[in-house]
């Protein structure tokens, strides 16, 4: 399996953001995440993730 594959699958997935996910992170496929955006986020946003880096899932509101 290619390095990063998980990662990659993740992008274009939408969420709704709930107050753990901008405190603890998010988890997906037992990994948890950072989530980062250039714009604030708040609980009850929902947002697609855009790319996957090793620093954490970058997002996008939608």
């Amino acid at each position: 399996m290619q390095e990063g594959y998980l990662d990659q699958r993740l992008i274009g997935r939408q969420l709704t953001i709930k107050a753990t996910y901008l405190t603890d992170g998010v988890q997906f496929y037992g990994i948890f995440y950072h989530l980062q955006a250039d714009t604030p986020l708040h609980v009850g946003d929902t947002v697609e993730i855009t790319a996957a880096t090793s620093h954490g899932l970058h997002v996008k509101p939608v």
